[in-house]
């Protein structure tokens, strides 16, 4: 708790790319940045997921509240303080329209409904939308029906696979906006050009710092490159 009663999180979203890049640089950069809530795309799915999983929230000390195995690539990590505030989790399947071997990708939304410290309720999810604009659309608007029924603050982070002009996020725009510059770029994380990672909020989330992670204090820009093919992006609130 702050000062004036808010609830201070550090939320960080970032696709891991299955966790075959250098996991001493995905470790470090978690460690040094200390997330109270991670938000994961691309976790492992195929082997040992919920093994591999549980190993790296061991080495950032953090529970697994959603993810594992069945959990669609996503996954929800948070400290011990915010996984104490848990009222109900729900890791929600996402209907694509298959059209070719990349639109096999099972999508989904991985939420998390926390109360907050002083009174009202929040919700957090992870989500990564399709490659397909029309499949995207879809996970909008299913998107869009989680926050109008939340009747609390939300938090959605995750690989978009869009910028902030593309269809699917102009369809949550009145509802969900990126508080970070656009210039902030995430993608491809050897040298990023596009912004098409970020963590949207509604309205009511007091945002105190918002940006793209482009290295930590032991992890330079050239080793964060090789952790994964994405850049995490990084939302410090205030609830």
């Amino acid at each position: 708790m702050d000062e004036t009663g808010g609830w201070d999180l550090r939320i960080m979203a970032w696709n891991l790319w299955e966790l075959r890049g250098d996991l001493h640089a995905v470790v470090e950069t978690l460690q040094d940045l200390r997330p109270d809530v991670l938000l994961l795309q691309e976790s492992p799915r195929f082997v040992l997921p919920t093994t591999r999983l549980s190993w790296l929230a061991r080495q950032i000390d953090r529970r697994v509240l959603l993810g594992g195995l069945a959990g669609r690539g996503l996954a929800v990590l948070t400290t011990d303080d915010v996984a104490a505030q848990v009222i109900r989790r729900r890791l929600q399947p996402v209907p694509q329209r298959i059209t070719d071997l990349n639109s096999t990708y099972p999508r989904g939304i991985a939420a998390v409904r926390l109360s907050v410290p002083g009174g009202g309720a929040a919700v957090v999810a992870s989500t990564h939308l399709a490659l397909q604009e029309d499949n995207r659309l879809v996970h909008a608007a299913q998107l869009a029906e989680l926050v109008r029924g939340a009747g609390a603050p939300a938090i959605i982070g995750g690989d978009l696979n869009e910028t902030a002009d593309g269809a699917a996020r102009q369809a949550l725009e009145p509802l969900l906006s990126d508080p970070a510059a656009q210039t902030e770029h995430t993608f491809p994380a050897s040298g990023p050009v596009r912004r098409i990672d970020a963590v949207l909020t509604t309205e009511d989330v007091r945002v105190r710092a918002a940006h793209a992670v482009t290295s930590s204090d032991r992890v330079p820009v050239e080793r964060l490159a090789e952790a994964s093919d994405h850049l995490p992006t990084l939302l410090d609130v205030t609830l």
